[in-house]
Formats: structure tokens, C-alpha cells, sequence
């Protein structure tokens, strides 16, 4: 006569071993998946959902199976019934306790590890000598404001909690003055930053960004821009010293290199729709020219990031452009408080400026007239103003000895910054004024600028031709008067 087995891995004869193993199996499996998940670089959001979803798991799958076998016979019903019964039984009890926990723990964990981060920007610089200040800056206003300092210890890692918290927007990594790291980020990110100082002073490239996607994109977009941008000084640069036949040549090539640097960031643009790094890339092209590529990067922003000092400037430079222009041969317009960034247009007498040359000398711009002039407005920390001196250098070159003269008003505040911006970007004119006020600089705030760089070009009589002159459209301005 047979008897019943009711070992600890068999009942009613129905042999549960292998039942066992197969759970165990499961579980294992379902711990390596939730490590994974709850470890994953997420956002805080992302960890609070998938450690509450853990924790909801177990009581869906309990309430399911019991809805499911509660009319069943338990070990009476049918063996394959039973062994699905009891796998999903075994299975649910081990998950619902190791589940619930892992949930909880590291759920709890990921927002109090966000909280003590507080939004903290770290990483490791090598190539660099223990000691070396970053700083971080924020931009506003048209300008970057300096937020919190750390300095790199011996291994060149280095820490910055922003106080108070960084909002979303352009934010800047300065190592040492010299090296800019530009961020996309606020207080919910933690970018770390691996980057390696280069020799001989050239632009850091190849930063690698964790934790931060958009800064990771920028970082890629300005690795690809930068070395076009130093093709094109080198090449400026050297064209000082050329003869006329060798300039021609120079200056074909500097064409190409601008050409180029247009099509990266255009391709940029198009590549990478809705983030807010293609609005760096707007920053090589003129708004006028390609106004279809600023239209597109400003909508696909503008429910997402317009909240940013960075995309209020893109956007006043593009309504600017898009403005209506008066001819210089149509009479004068009624003075406007609304006009963007400078309350001079086509057809005004341009304001007169009196103020400091870098060796402390008095220049006036009204000592101008009989020439054509371009007023510019810059500053050695803008970024787009000195990627735009290319350009005036090459205008001056080629138009000084037809009556063709420079008035730069320098929006800086450090003397030696504007004097050293002054000479490695090869800006040989004379007429260089400054008054060490910043934003405040007297010039700038009698002609309502709020943003840089901005230019008008001023005839012989002192009355303004054109404003909002950048890149391909100086040039082509100057040749309409002196070709």
C-alpha cells in the first residue's frame, strides 16, 4: 500500500523540488534587475517612481493570484495548477520582502543622496597643480556672475555646492581664469566633470560630462566648433603680416574656415531639435542670415527654457534683426523707449563718446567725423564678441586706407583682461575706450545696450547707416560704401 510523501519538498506525492530551485532562480534574477534599475543614473523623479512601483508589485501580484485561485482547491486541484499556484506563491513571497526593502531603501536613498548633493558640481581636472581655483558663474543679464569657488586637491578633484541652488540654465566652470567649461544644468542634476588641461594654453576639449545629458551635448558641439574657431584666429592673426597677395589668399581661406563653422552649427541645430544646447550654436550664426534656424531653436524652446537669461538674449538679438530697418536716406524715426538693446537706429545722429584709451588718453568719437566708423560694443569675457573680432579685424584690414575706422567701447571691468583680449585677437586699431564700469559703462547705458556684442556703423557725417551688424553682414555693408 503506497503512502503519502510529505516531506519538506513534496505533498500528497506531488514532488516540489525542482518548484524550489525555480523560485530561488526567479528571485536572484528579479534582485540582479531591481539593482540595476534602482542604481541607474535616473533623475529623482525617475528613483521615487520605480521604488514605489517596487513596493506596489507584491500587493498587485498577491491580489491577482488570490482572485485567481480562491474558488481552486489548493494541493487538491490538478498538478500543473498546483505548480503554478506555488511558484507564483513562493515567487511573491520572496519578492515582496526583498522587493519592499531594496524599494524603499534605495528610493529614500536616491532622494536624500539628490538633497545632500544639493545640486553639486564636481569631477577631476588633471594637468593642473594642486591649489587650482574653479569657479563657477552663472550667466544673467547678458553677463556671468560669479556663484561659488572650490579649489583641486592634490589629485585634482575638486567639489562646488552652488548656493543658493542653480536654476535651470548656461552655467560656467572657469578653471584657473583660463579654461571654460560651459554647463546645462540645475539644482536636481549633480555633473560630475572629467577634463584634462591641455598644452600650451589651447581650448580644453574633450570634456566628459556625467549626469548631466545636455551639458554632455554642448560638450560635444563645442569640441567640434572650437578648434574651427582657432583655425580662424590663427589665420587672422597672421594675416598681419602678410603682403596683399598673400592676404587674398588669407582671407579665401578664412571664408572657407567661417563657411564651415555655419555648417557644423547648423547641423547642430538639426540634429538635436528641442535641447537647449543648439541655442550655443546660434551664437556662430547672424540672426539675419539665418533667421529660419534662430525661429526654429527659439519655438522648440520656448515652452521648456524660456525662463533662461540665455534664451531671453538669443530671443532679444533675433527680434533685433527681424526689426524694421530705416534706409539712411529716409528722414530720421521718432525716438523709441522700446526698442531691443539700444534706443539708436538707421537714420539717428550717433550719441557722442568721450572716455579712456587703455594707456589712460581721452578719445572722442565725434574726433571721427569724415569717416566711416563701426561703434562696437564688446568685452573680453563675451564669448560671441570675440568670435566676432575675426570678422572687424578683417573689415578694418581691408577698408582702413579707404576712410574706414573702429570705435570699441569695452563693457569690462578688469583692465588687464581687456588689454590682453585687445592683443591676442590682433585688434590694431587705435580707438579702444573702457571706463571700468561693466554693465554700468557710461557709452553702453546712453545708448540702452543690453546685450553684447552690438554694433552700428556710423557715416561721415555721424549719423547711423545700420545696427546689429555681425558677421558676413559687416562686410557685406562696407562694400556697398567703398567698392
Amino acid at each position: 500500500m503506497a503512502t503519502q510523501d510529505n516531506s519538506i519538498f513534496s505533498k500528497n506525492n506531488v514532488d516540489y523540488k525542482p518548484i524550489y530551485y525555480i523560485n530561488v532562480l526567479f528571485f536572484v534574477l528579479w534582485f540582479f534587475i531591481a539593482f540595476l534599475i534602482l542604481f541607474s543614473p535616473f533623475n529623482i523623479y525617475a528613483n521615487i517612481f520605480v521604488g514605489m512601483t517596487f513596493v506596489a508589485i507584491p500587493f498587485i501580484s498577491r491580489y491577482i493570484i488570490r482572485q485567481r485561485f480562491k474558488n481552486k482547491g489548493g494541493f487538491d486541484t490538478p498538478i500543473l495548477t498546483a505548480i503554478i499556484y506555488q511558484m507564483l506563491c513562493s515567487i511573491v513571497g520572496w519578492v515582496s520582502a526583498a522587493v519592499i526593502t531594496l524599494g524603499i531603501f534605495f528610493g529614500i536613498g536616491s532622494v536624500m543622496g539628490v538633497l545632500d548633493n544639493g545640486g553639486a558640481i564636481s569631477g577631476k581636472i588633471s594637468g593642473i597643480d594642486a591649489g587650482s581655483k574653479v569657479v563657477l558663474r552663472s550667466f544673467k543679464n547678458g553677463s556671468l556672475f560669479q556663484v561659488a569657488e572650490s579649489e583641486t586637491n592634490e589629485n585634482g578633484d575638486f567639489s562646488i555646492t552652488p548656493e543658493p541652488p542653480l536654476k535651470k540654465g548656461y552655467h560656467q566652470l572657469i578653471i584657473n581664469k583660463r579654461w571654460p567649461v560651459v554647463l546645462i544644468t540645475d539644482s536636481t542634476e549633480a555633473p560630475i566633470v572629467t577634463v584634462e588641461i591641455p598644452e600650451e594654453n589651447g581650448y580644453l576639449l574633450g570634456a566628459n560630462i556625467e549626469g548631466s545629458a545636455e551639458s554632455e551635448l554642448l560638450a560635444k558641439y563645442y569640441s567640434e566648433i572650437m578648434p574651427l574657431q582657432d583655425s580662424l584666429l590663427q589665420v587672422q592673426t597672421s594675416m598681419r603680416t602678410l603682403s596683399k597677395e598673400d592676404k587674398s589668399v588669407a582671407d579665401k581661406k578664412l571664408k572657407l574656415i567661417i563657411e564651415e563653422l555655419e555648417n557644423s552649427s547648423l547641423a547642430f541645430v538639426k540634429n538635436n531639435e528641442g535641447h537647449p544646447a543648439t541655442l550655443a550654436a546660434l551664437e556662430s550664426l547672424n540672426p539675419e542670415k539665418h533667421s529660419a534656424a534662430y525661429k526654429a531653436v527659439l519655438q522648440s524652446l520656448s515652452k521648456t527654457f524660456n525662463n533662461s537669461h540665455y534664451y531671453a538674449m538669443l530671443k532679444q538679438k533675433y527680434d533685433a534683426s527681424t526689426s524694421a530697418r530705416t534706409l539712411p536716406n529716409q528722414p530720421p524715426p521718432a525716438k523709441k523707449s522700446n526698442r531691443k538693446n539700444g534706443q539708436y537706429a538707421a537714420g539717428d545722429e550717433a550719441l557722442d563718446i568721450v572716455m579712456a584709451d587703455p594707456d589712460g588718453n581721452v578719445r572722442k568719437l565725434s574726433d571721427l567725423r569724415g569717416k566711416v566708423v563701426l561703434l562696437d560694443f564688446w568685452a573680453s569675457w563675451c564669448g560671441p564678441c570675440r568670435r566676432e573680432n575675426p570678422t572687424v579685424v578683417r573689415a578694418y584690414e581691408k577698408y582702413k586706407s579707404q576712410g574706414f575706422e573702429v570705435f570699441s567701447v569695452s563693457l569690462d571691468s578688469n583692465a588687464d583682461k581687456w588689454k590682453k583680449a585687445i592683443e591676442k585677437d590682433g585688434l590694431v586699431w587705435p580707438n579702444h575706450v573702457c571706463d571700468m564700469a561693466g554693465w554700468k559703462n557710461a557709452a553702453s547705458r546712453a545708448y540702452g545696450i543690453s546685450s553684447i556684442p552690438h554694433t552700428m556703423l556710423i557715416d561721415r557725417d555721424g549719423i547711423i547707416i545700420r545696427t546689429h551688424l555681425r558677421g558676413p553682414s559687416v562686410e557685406a555693408e562696407l562694400e556697398k560704401l567703398f567698392d
